[in-house]
């Protein structure tokens, strides 16, 4: 344990000695409490996008941890050691062995300041395509195609021209789930039951008259 004094003493130490030695072994640094979880090293480049809340993608990764499971907390760092962000695993570590894209980690808590490494995105080949389409007028300002905007860009992204994304085709093709089948075979019997009740209606009004 320490104190408050230990604090005042070692800052006292530290500005007329010059010596850190006493302020280093009273104020531990951050990571000392980060031992105990499982490691992620990130990218320079990288870095920076995560304290401003970017899940981390496996281009951004450089290293990892042995034994990393899904929704598992691990700390992501720099290659210096600084703790970036506390994530949660997306991949385990056989799958971040075999994958070259994808998310690697969301993110819980960033620790580190931002700005505290350079800015480095939106400097790669179709974020600055597509900065030059925007220049050009070939773009909206916001980025969204209009009536030039090349047929090839129009080709690279997914769902454009009227394609369906692989993730709607999955959903046309994934069988309907035996909910989904009870809750129709409820609403067709509610039905039956509706036209009935106004067929019998009918038929005691004729009836009377």
């Amino acid at each position: 344990m320490v104190t408050m004094h230990d604090v005042l003493d070692a800052q006292w130490v530290f500005d007329n000695h010059k010596d850190e030695t006493y302020l280093r072994r009273v104020i531990m640094p951050l990571e000392a409490l980060l031992t105990n979880y499982k490691r992620l090293v990130v990218k320079d480049s990288a870095i920076n996008a995560v304290c401003y809340g970017a899940k981390l993608m496996i281009p951004g990764l450089l290293r990892f941890e042995n034994g990393i499971e899904v929704d598992e907390e691990v700390v992501i760092m720099t290659t210096k050691g600084e703790a970036i962000a506390i994530g949660i695993a997306q991949m385990t570590t056989s799958t971040l062995t075999s994958c070259d894209h994808g998310v690697a980690a969301k993110i819980k808590r960033v620790i580190m300041e931002r700005d505290t490494y350079p800015r480095k995105w939106g400097l790669g080949p179709m974020a600055l395509k597509k900065k030059a389409l925007i220049a050009e007028g070939k773009l909206s300002k916001h980025g969204k195609p209009n009536e030039s905007t090349p047929k090839e860009y129009l080709r690279s992204l997914e769902g454009v021209d009227g394609e369906e994304t692989p993730k709607a085709k999955k959903r046309k093709d994934a069988p309907s789930s035996p909910d989904s089948e009870k809750k129709s075979s409820k609403k067709e019997k509610k039905e039956k039951k509706e036209k009935k009740e106004k067929e019998s209606k009918k038929e005691k009004k004729s009836s009377k008259e």
